[in-house]
C-alpha cells in the first residue's frame, strides 16, 4: 500500500523505522547513530520547549481565607 503523498511526517516515520529496523534489531551502526541523533533531537525539543509560561501569583494568605480554583470548559459555552 504506497502513502497518498510523500510529506514530512512520512519521511520521519520511514526514518525511525528504519532506523529502528535496521540499527536497533539488524545492528547497523549507521542507522543506529541516526536513532540516537533523532533520540537526543526529540529530547531536546522537549526541554527546550519554548511557548507560554506557566502563570504564577502569589500572595499571602490571611487566616479565615481560602482559595477556590475552578475550570470552565470554553467549549460548553458557560458563563
Amino acid at each position: 500500500m504506497a502513502p497518498k503523498s510523500f510529506g514530512l511526517a512520512y519521511v520521519g516515520r520511514t526514518i525511525r523505522v528504519n532506523s529502528i529496523r535496521k540499527g536497533l534489531l539488524g545492528g547497523s551502526k549507521f542507522w543506529m547513530a541516526v536513532l540516537l541523533t533523532r533520540f537526543i533531537g526529540t529530547k531536546m525539543q522537549r526541554v527546550t520547549k519554548r511557548g507560554e509560561k506557566p502563570l504564577r501569583y502569589s500572595e499571602p494568605l490571611r487566616p479565615g481565607e481560602q482559595i477556590v480554583i475552578s475550570h470552565i470548559d470554553p467549549r460548553a459555552g458557560g458563563n
